[in-house]
This record gives C-alpha cells, structure tokens and sequence, in this order.
C-alpha cells in the first residue's frame, strides 16, 4: 500500500514544473532503504525539516524513533545545532539519515566523523548529496564532489560496506537543467498565458520521463562520454 501510495505522489511530483528530477530520486532512494531499515530505530534526521519538507517521502510514515537536528529553527527540529559538533553521546543511533546536506558544510569529513562517533557499531548511514546540479545557498554552498571521494572520506572516519549509486545520468542531469531554465522563463511572466504554461509543464514532464528511462537503459556497462554525468549520489554505509 505505501509502494503504490509513493508512486503516484512521485508521478505528481514528476508532473509540477518546480520539481526537479533531482528530487524525484532522492525519494527514491529513501524510499528503497527505508523499509530494509529494523523497526524501533533510533534515528537522527540530520539537516532534515519537521515541517515544510521537500518532495513526497516523510520518515515520520515508518515505525522508527525520529529525532530532527537542524541549524534553523525555521525547520523546528527536536535540536538546533551545528553538524560538526553533535551534542550527543557515543554510539546511540541506529540510524541516521543526511540528505542533502554535506554541499553545505565546508568540511565534511567532520561532519562525517561526528556520525561515525554517534552511530552505534554496524548502524546505517543514508546519505544523498548532489554533484551536477545547480550552486544553491542553505545558507551556504560549499562543495561538489566525486564518488571516489565519498568512498576515500567513508572508510576514513570507520563506515564499511559501501553502496554508492548514481542518482541520474546525462539525460537527467540535462533535463534538470532545461527545466530550470522553463521556471525562469515562466517565473518572469514570459509565459503568462495558461495555454503555453500548461504545454510547457507537459513537454518537461515528458522530458523528466524520458531522461529517467534513457538513463537506466544506458546502463550496459560500456563506456561512453556520457558515463561522467550525474545529478549526484545517493550511499548507504555501515558503521564498522
């Protein structure tokens, strides 16, 4: 039932013009792992919203133990603090979730540590961060970066098991882009008139669609120039 709840809430974010596809694959990624996650987990939503939250999924539907730490109050989390100095004990969450938040620190392997030194001993790390997409400040923007990277800075601070994926290829990441430019346009009154407004929103959905299945069949495992291209990563590691 929550599969097919998610589905359509996806496939109406897909049709709002103002939803990336960037977007669209963050919840999907949560929506994967989530259920794979033991019920009862203590879990610390680092950087995440209690309220006005972004996209369709929401960890609150699961049977888990959710404390929000956030450095805006606006977001009003269980706990206002900064990432890189969490005021809690060692080795207390079974769980904790970081989405798209490391591009807004200045050093995250830190930050990285201090989830490390929180998260109990075979505890689970979700996190997504972006890499070919847009600078945008929460307040700050700081960082882009590889996935050999977020394997080198993982292992470092003591997470095994490391599954990376590509959230998106060329198709996605050149279709987010499009679509920003479309809410610009229609943003600055260009398309004012509801009948090329509705056909924009159409074509870009379409465009979402089809990046998405482009995407995925061009993973065959040959190389192509097109292999470099991503709207960013979505990891699942354990803590060693």
């Amino acid at each position: 039932m929550e599969a097919m709840s998610h589905q359509k809430s996806n496939k109406k974010l897909l049709q709002d013009l103002g939803s990336s596809l960037r977007r669209h694959l963050i919840d999907e990624f949560h929506f994967r792992y989530a259920p794979t996650l033991p019920a009862g987990s203590l879990t610390l939503d680092l950087g995440g919203n209690r309220i006005g939250k972004r996209g369709v999924f929401d960890i609150e539907k699961y049977d888990f133990r959710v404390i929000y730490a956030n450095l805006s109050r606006a977001k009003q989390p269980d706990l206002q603090t900064e990432a890189s100095c969490l005021p809690f004990r060692e080795a207390v969450f079974d769980v904790v979730i970081c989405s798209e938040l490391l591009e807004h620190v200045p050093c995250p392997p830190v930050v990285l540590s201090e989830i490390s030194r929180i998260l109990r001993k075979g505890g689970t790390l979700l996190i997504c961060v972006p890499f070919l997409t847009r600078i945008h400040g929460d307040p700050y923007d700081y960082g882009r970066y590889t996935d050999y990277y977020w394997s080198e800075t993982l292992r470092a601070v003591g997470f095994a098991e490391l599954q990376i994926e590509k959230q998106g290829g060329f198709w996605c990441v050149l279709t987010d882009m499009l679509r920003e430019l479309a809410v610009r346009k229609r943003n600055s009154g260009f398309l004012s008139k509801p009948w090329p407004a509705a056909s924009l929103e159409r074509m870009i959905y379409l465009a979402k669609s089809k990046a998405l299945a482009w995407d995925s069949d061009s993973d065959d495992g040959d190389k192509s120039p097109r292999d470099g291209f991503t709207t960013g990563f979505g990891i699942k590691a354990t803590k060693e």
